[in-house]
């Protein structure tokens, strides 16, 4: 088993994961990025008109080995937008 460091980065910042985890293999780390991925954009996506987020694996050697992006642009198109009364 090999430990893998998940480093999740945003708009805000950056968060470094100290503690990693063990997998049996890349392919298993590869999965568990992306489902962080999948779970910090469920968090974060709806209250926001431009986001990015990405996950960066490290081993446990520090060097970074994947990475995995999500970008998401929101806007009402001029012509169909109705303002509010």
């Amino acid at each position: 088993m090999n430990r893998y460091f998940f480093d999740v980065y945003n708009t805000d910042g950056q968060v470094l994961d100290e503690e990693g985890q063990l997998f049996e293999s890349p392919d298993r780390a590869r999965a568990e990025a992306l489902r962080i991925l999948h779970d910090v954009a469920r968090d974060e996506m709806p209250d926001r008109d431009l986001v990015k987020l990405t996950v960066k694996v490290r081993g446990g050697d520090g060097a970074q080995m994947f990475e995995a992006s999500l970008i998401l642009t929101a806007g009402w198109s001029a012509s169909l937008f109705v303002p509010p009364k």
